[in-house]
């Protein structure tokens, strides 16, 4: 196994259910993202275009700006905020399955048994949009077979973030210990905490540096705060468990990723398509 935290961190994540991994991503794990995102974006614009909302598809831009500038030239159009079949891959594979992050979940799962949780998503955050503004949540509550089952989430962002561009905040000591009721957010739409949960919460802000990883537990409650800059913020976020007590909700769309004892039994990234067959683009 190759090692990136040290016992303390270790030992940190299971006591705050949280832990800010700095430099544990790789530029290549970097790199595939955004390249994963760039290819989804090709393909929004296209739409844009072949609907007349944009003329010029700006091939000139650079990845941070491109969407943001094309958006705004569209005028606004909803898209897709959670995209997740839509990035179904090569390359995502590789994402989900690259030693660096499958080795950083062993270490916090403690076993070498693992499988990709098939609930992931990139986050291509805009200024100025409120339903995209993830509320505060527990990530089981998108799953709830997990309430008893450690998830391991890890969000990645893809450059530099701080509170003016959406980091994420945490809040470490509060309901950690039990799945909540899921209440829908009125602003946007996704599932959260209710306003009487909320109010009890005290929010730390993580902000982090390109290769960090943000590393919490199914129950840890978070959010991501505005994003107050001109550019997008983007974002990956990923999640692994044990094989050995997978959910039936990880299994639908996951794929078994590490095993010492029956590496027969590792998925390849053609096995993993055919669970997305009947899910349509744009779809979850």
């Amino acid at each position: 196994m190759l090692h990136a935290l040290q016992k303390s961190e270790i030992e940190f994540y299971h006591k705050n259910h949280y832990l800010h991994a700095r430099g544990v991503i790789t530029q290549e794990v970097l790199e595939l993202g955004r390249r994963i995102n760039s290819r989804w974006v090709d393909e929004l614009v296209d739409e844009w275009y072949e609907q007349g909302l944009i003329s010029d598809k700006r091939t000139d831009l650079d990845f941070h700006n491109r969407l943001v500038v094309l958006w705004n030239a569209a005028g606004k159009p909803r898209y897709s905020r959670s995209p997740r079949r839509d990035i179904v891959s090569p390359q995502m594979y590789s994402f989900l399955s690259h030693p660096k992050l499958v080795s950083l979940a062993a270490e916090l799962l403690e076993t070498d048994e693992l499988s990709v949780h098939g609930i992931f998503n990139s986050r291509p955050k805009l200024p100025d949009q409120k339903w995209t503004d993830t509320p505060w949540h527990q990530d089981a509550q998108y799953y709830r077979d997990a309430e008893y089952v450690h998830v391991l989430s890890m969000w990645i962002p893809l450059q530099k973030v701080t509170e003016q561009n959406s980091c994420l905040q945490v809040a470490p000591g509060f309901f950690t210990d039990r799945l909540l009721d899921g209440h829908r957010d009125e602003e946007s739409g996704f599932l959260g905490l209710g306003k009487e949960d909320i109010s009890h919460l005290k929010g730390l802000s993580i902000e982090m540096e390109p290769g960090d990883a943000l590393c919490f537990t199914q129950l840890l409650p978070h959010r991501a705060v505005p994003n107050l800059s001109e550019a997008v913020r983007w974002s990956m976020d990923i999640r692994y468990e044990a094989t050995a007590t997978a959910t039936a909700s990880g299994k639908a769309q996951g794929f078994v990723v590490r095993s010492l004892t029956d590496p027969s039994s590792v998925e390849t990234y053609e096995q993993w398509l055919t669970k997305w067959t009947n899910i349509p683009r744009g779809g979850y």
